[in-house]
């Protein structure tokens, strides 16, 4: 019986490290919309698919601009803006061949369904980060823009003592803080710890974001992880510049708070446990027959 809750545990505490890095996280799209057949339009759209071909080059950061004109930042038709900025961003631990795939899909989902008109959007994937916008300046954001993107926390707590310092432990050297200045194709920007049963990892936008400033990034992350998630098992911040993750390895540490998958796991348990019984029942039921007839 434990054998079977515990393998329903550890799937729902690997599912997002496992997942596959297309797997949508979380979406962000301007209120504003640009007009269709405008210089606008037309840039944005060079833009995108300068993404996917700098994805296929192996470079896991890249930042873009399509349409700027040499004397501002970003020239005007009709008053609106008609330069387009973006970047994208993959996770520092995928192949080249997984960081292109998830910027295409990326890439397409932005573009064409999910911020379909919008004049800036971003888009967070488990494995890359997208985004676009009509300005420079506000494609990183603010160095003191602390403002929390999204955040998942997982359904099973644990006030086991050697969690908590295993999680602690973790989130204490991730919020050290990761080299901001490394070079996208060395996967900087990203770092990984471990302790005991507890597995995280760290990551900062590349690239406008100074190492003091993804620092301080980190540790206003791992601070909202303990606030807003408190003794999960498993947890995600994500901020403007930066993200934190951590997650439990569950076949080591018993949850205090269950969740769906639990009882599903508790239900087939119990299921196979009766069908067993009866099953041996009839077997001895047959066996006395037998004995009494002979």
């Amino acid at each position: 019986m434990h054998l079977i809750i515990i393998s329903c545990l550890a799937a729902v505490f690997f599912l997002h490290v496992d997942a596959a890095p297309g797997t949508f996280v979380y979406t962000g799209c301007s209120p504003s919309r640009y007009a269709p057949n405008t210089a606008f339009e037309s840039n944005l759209n060079s833009l995108l698919a300068s993404m996917a071909s700098t994805a296929s080059t192996g470079a896991t950061y890249s930042s873009f601009t399509s349409g700027a004109g040499p004397e501002s930042e970003s020239a005007a038709v009709d008053g609106a803006a008609s330069a387009a900025y973006g970047l994208y961003q993959c996770r520092g631990d995928l192949r080249p061949g997984e960081c292109e795939a998830c910027v295409r899909d990326t890439v397409l989902r932005l573009g064409a369904a999910v911020c379909a008109g919008a004049t800036a959007a971003s888009l967070q994937s488990d494995g890359c980060y997208v985004r676009y916008g009509a300005a420079r300046r506000n494609l990183v954001g603010r160095a003191d823009d602390t403002s929390v993107a999204y955040h998942r926390c997982s359904a099973g707590t644990s006030g086991d003592a050697w969690f908590l310092r295993s999680r602690d432990a973790v989130l204490s050297e991730l919020q050290q803080g990761v080299d901001a200045t490394a070079t996208a194709s060395s996967g900087g920007g990203y770092k990984v710890s471990a302790s005991g049963p507890v597995r995280g990892v760290a990551q900062c936008l590349l690239g406008g974001v100074a190492a003091a400033d993804c620092t301080a990034c980190l540790a206003q992350a791992v601070a909202q992880v303990h606030g807003t998630c408190g003794a999960a098992l498993a947890a995600d911040v994500y901020l403007v510049q930066c993200s934190v993750r951590y997650w439990t390895n569950a076949k080591y540490v018993r949850p205090s708070q269950g969740n769906p998958e639990d009882d599903a796991g508790r239900t087939v348990a119990i299921a196979i446990g009766i069908s067993a019984g009866v099953a041996a029942l009839v077997v001895f039921i047959s066996f006395l027959r037998k004995a009494c007839s002979s």
